[in-house]
């Protein structure tokens, strides 16, 4: 049986250390420790700054089969150039992207996305410090569809501290 990973988390602004090149390094250490320690056959990413892309990037460079979930057409319009430029490179190497609604930005598109992420997959992996938002209502939707879900946060601050 396939197995696919599905993954939620914090973007930046919600990490220790934001956007510093610290953070990422950290995002990219806990992405590769739990994709080589699961090794899945392919991930679902949300495709946002921070945590999903980060397992996105990671997925690619292992070889695992990437599935891109992007809420709406042109999420990336107001990213940093070079966020934008790394955020095309991974959808291009994506096995399948998925645009989730046609609809522009709104919360609603956010919360589609997470579903599908969650419809899709036979895991759910969240990086998640508590509290409300996105990446809670994500979790919220897993326990209550009955998917597996694990947090990775301590792995995270453990790399991040490190």
């Amino acid at each position: 049986m396939n197995q696919i990973l599905g993954f939620t988390g914090h973007r930046p602004k919600s990490l220790p250390g934001k956007y510093s090149e610290q953070t990422y390094q950290a995002l990219l250490d806990t992405a590769d420790f739990v994709l080589f320690q699961y090794r899945p056959d392919a991930v679902i990413s949300g495709m946002a700054l921070g945590w999903d892309t980060a397992i996105a990037e990671v997925a690619v460079r292992q070889g695992i089969d990437l599935i891109a979930a992007v809420p709406f057409q042109g999420q990336e319009s107001q990213w940093p150039v070079a966020s934008r430029n790394k955020y095309l490179y991974l959808l291009s190497q994506a096995r399948h992207v998925e645009i989730v609604t046609t609809e522009g930005y709104n919360s609603y598109a956010m919360q589609l996305r997470n579903e599908w992420i969650v419809n899709h997959c036979h895991q759910l992996v969240a990086l998640w410090h508590r509290g409300s938002g996105g990446t809670a209502r994500c979790v919220d939707y897993a326990i209550q569809t009955n998917r597996p879900c694990w947090n990775v946060w301590g792995t995270f601050m453990h790399f991040y501290q490190v």
